[in-house]
């Protein structure tokens, strides 16, 4: 039963020290990184900490990450009722074009129509004129009277 014990203890004691020994190489490690990253940032002085927030947002975005922010998920249908905005925005700017066309063609059509009415009346106004009844109708045979109408008798 001693040796038992005994190879209980130390096992127990080389487990304690290989997870010793795996933090420490842990530590190290991130202790390179580090050591890394300042031997890159001297050597690269144009990168300051405001691009690397900007790439990391412009990773996040392309990566599709922010889609399962809580913020993002938040303003869903604020997103949806600004697109609905949009596509009414749209769907009226066609509406008014349309529409816009419509009543050019209606406005042309009223001024070929004016310009006929015009052109009625200045030959009414001709064929009116008693010049132009007094060659009518000498032509046709008949005179015109000099004094009033009379009614004549049969």
């Amino acid at each position: 039963m001693g040796n038992r014990f005994r190879n209980k203890v130390v096992e127990k004691r080389l487990e304690t020290a290989e997870e010793q020994a795996v933090g420490m190489e842990e530590k190290e490690n991130d202790v390179m990184m580090v050591e890394l990253e300042n031997v890159e940032g001297e050597k690269q002085p144009g990168k300051n900490g405001r691009s690397d927030k900007m790439a990391k947002g412009v990773a996040k975005v392309l990566g599709g990450d922010i889609l399962g922010d809580k913020l993002v998920v938040k303003q869903i249908p604020l997103l949806l009722l600004c697109m609905f905005f949009l596509l009414l925005l749209v769907s009226n700017r066609y509406k008014v074009e349309s529409l816009s066309r419509e009543k050019m063609a209606v406005l042309e059509r009223i001024n070929d129509l004016r310009e006929d009415r015009i052109q009625m009346q200045k030959q009414y106004q001709k064929s009116v004129k008693i010049s132009q009844i007094a060659e009518e109708l000498s032509e046709s045979g008949v005179g015109i009277t000099s004094g009033p109408p009379y009614e004549v008798e049969r």
